[in-house]
């Protein structure tokens, strides 16, 4: 379950001179995974901190493997995990942070699944489902906010993302294509505005 004790915990920097081993690596993502409710989204700012505050990664360089990561097929944190730890750890690394992304969920929904059925219904269980699902869009927009300041913005790419961003909320079904059209279209018409 949360507790902001816990997600400290599990963003708390190593002693200085921690070099990145697969084993810790491991349990940065296990701890992460372990504590954080919401998903991907919800868990990439926590990691973006974590590897920070270790000194492992900086924050720009955060968010190239955070691009990266998204380019890949699959749930986010846990292709976050596998570049992340492939970037810090090689190969190694890479199945490090893929499983300490994935054991706790797994062990979670194992456990949650043999018990939902008998306490699903129960008022306290529906409350803390409830409240923990209020918590993910702040952290989203926490996120979303916090990629947007690093960028540098113009009148065309403010237009362009709000287009796209529209276009999408209006076209739900039809978002693969949107996104993927409206993305390589944006990408054609700012090269031809900064050329």
């Amino acid at each position: 379950m949360y507790t902001e004790g816990r997600m400290k915990e599990a963003a708390a920097p190593n002693a200085p001179g921690k070099e990145p081993t697969p084993w810790r690596l491991f349990r940065v993502f296990f701890g992460i995974s372990a504590v954080t409710v919401g998903g991907g989204y919800a868990m990439v700012p926590v990691i973006g901190s974590a590897l920070e505050k270790r000194g492992w990664v900086g924050e720009e360089e955060f968010y190239d493997l955070f691009a990266t990561a998204q380019s890949f097929p699959g749930p986010l944190a846990f292709t976050t995990a596998l570049v992340a730890g492939r970037k810090l750890g090689g190969a190694a690394g890479a199945a490090a942070g893929a499983f300490g992304v994935l054991l706790p969920p797994f062990a979670a929904i194992v456990l949650v699944g043999a018990l939902i059925g008998r306490f699903g219904d129960l008022p306290a269980v529906r409350a803390f489902l409830d409240g923990a699902g209020a918590t993910v869009p702040g952290l989203v927009a926490a996120m979303v906010f916090k990629m947007a300041k690093n960028r540098k913005w113009s009148p065309p790419r403010i237009l362009g993302v709000t287009v796209l961003a529209l276009a999408l909320v209006l076209a739900p079904k039809a978002s693969l294509p949107v996104f993927l059209g409206g993305t390589a279209l944006f990408y054609l018409l700012e090269r031809r505005w900064n050329s």
